[in-house]
């Protein structure tokens, strides 16, 4: 038998920083998670996500591991990617647009 997939967790509680107040000079509370910390986070579980299809990838190829999970691992690796390259794109798109403001 098949075991059940997981539930995927919502994509916005991954990348969202903790909500902190900000106080007068603008700095946020020790409590946040700034923005390289969130993309560094995030590229972490990138690479273990495609690690993990690729140990899956080679046991199978061994016939230590089922088809299906190898199919999962590598579509979950597939998926993370392409949300990576979304928003490193709207990332170098709002790069580009602040630096084409004039002053």
């Amino acid at each position: 038998m098949i075991p059940a997939i997981p539930p995927i967790p919502p994509v916005g509680a991954a990348l969202a920083p903790a909500a902190a107040p900000v106080d007068a000079a603008g700095a946020a509370g020790a409590g946040a998670s700034s923005f390289s910390d969130v993309l560094g986070n995030a590229l972490s579980s990138l690479d273990a996500t495609q690690q993990t299809a690729s140990n899956l990838s080679v046991q199978a190829a061994t016939g230590n591991a089922s088809i299906a999970d190898v199919t999962i691992a590598s579509t979950q690796a597939d998926l993370e990617t392409q949300l990576v390259t979304a928003v490193r794109d709207k990332a170098v798109t709002a790069f580009n647009s602040i630096m084409g403001m004039q002053a």
